[in-house]
């Protein structure tokens, strides 16, 4: 488990203890989005807003910090909206209410993606949202090598049973064959994004805001690294050593590649993390190979089911745990 920021400004502070049970219903509502935004998002960017009328949350893409070089069509901007959405509903129903869930049509620049109504109370929290809710402090990615060791078979199966969405798959391979394949194409996408000097300067800027939990001078100095220099070898050689030192390869999928299977497959990646953080299992996105087109149809053709989207690879194992948690805006700047 990462060790948390227990001061009282941080976004990680959170406590149930804390919720305002006679407060009203905005009170109630702007306590439970303090659990979506601890949500995961690529390269911590929390590409995220919300607005609260009545009893209704809307969630908006935040396209000031959409990845517009690395996630081009915006695949990782909707899959990190699910992941805070999934937060959001867990969090809703521990506390003993009822939500119904609306994925709104993109037509608009400012149009939200999904509409999150309160309804009235259960009279117990869903077995679904009790058993994860405590995972969602707990959650963190873990960036250092596995050890190796394999994932029990009854841990894998809580992993693999999972509820999932509709049209979503999810894809667990021990497969010593397939992870040496998807090497190969990561070696080749670090070669390709490392090459492209817009790419290297937003992936530069984004670790300059230091959004990685650095120090200051440390993200200052990363920036400009990143920036000026083709750091592609090193990385891949970094991220080979990643990938081959987790027993566990996974993927989500989709049936269809529009805006609501994407952000149902984030619902399902943050699912699949919150679980298993309760194993104590560790877990990291490796996106890089889903960024550039050739390299993703290359990683479709090694799922076992037919006409699929990959959504999300990551892999799984156990490691020594991070330091800390990463940093989280506070909900006064993502409430619009």
């Amino acid at each position: 488990m990462e060790k948390e920021d227990l001061s009282e400004s941080s976004p990680w502070s959170i406590g149930e203890k804390d919720f305002p049970t006679g407060g009203n219903i905005e009170e109630k509502l702007k306590f439970l989005l303090r659990y979506a935004i601890l949500a995961p998002s690529s390269h911590n960017t929390q590409p995220w807003k919300f607005s609260l009328e009545n009893k209704t949350v809307k969630i908006f893409p935040d396209r000031d910090r959409w990845l517009k070089v690395a996630d081009g069509n915006k695949r990782e901007l909707q899959i990190s909206i699910g992941c805070t959405l999934e937060n959001l509903i867990i969090a809703v129903e521990h506390f003993g209410f009822r939500c119904e869930v609306a994925y709104l049509p993109e037509s608009e620049k400012k149009d939200p993606a999904i509409s999150v109504t309160f309804n009235r109370p259960n009279l117990r929290p869903s077995p679904i949202s009790e058993g994860l809710f405590e995972a969602i402090r707990k959650r963190g990615t873990n960036h250092n090598v596995y050890d190796g060791k394999s994932i029990g078979e009854k841990d894998l199966e809580k992993l693999r049973s999972i509820s999932k969405e509709n049209g979503i798959q999810l894809h667990l391979t021990e497969d010593q064959g397939i992870k040496r394949r998807v090497d190969s194409l990561m070696v080749k996408g670090d070669a390709i994004q490392f090459s492209d000097p817009e790419w290297r300067e937003e992936l530069g800027y984004w670790m300059g805001q230091g959004v990685f939990g650095t120090s200051w001078l440390t993200s200052k100095m990363s920036q400009l690294a990143v920036t000026y220099l083709n750091m592609g070898k090193s990385t891949a050689k970094k991220d080979s050593e990643l990938l081959m030192s987790a027993p566990i390869l996974g993927v989500i999928s989709s049936g269809s590649d529009e805006r609501e299977a994407r952000i149902k497959a984030g619902r399902t990646f943050e699912r699949l993390a919150l679980t298993a953080a309760n194993l104590n299992v560790s877990l990291h996105p490796m996106s890089q190979i889903l960024e550039i087109p050739d390299l993703k149809s290359e990683v479709a053709k090694l799922i076992p089911v037919a006409d699929v989207y990959p959504q999300q690879t990551f892999r799984l194992g156990y490691a020594e745990p991070e330091r800390e948690h990463t940093p989280r805006r506070p909900l006064e700047e993502v409430l619009v």
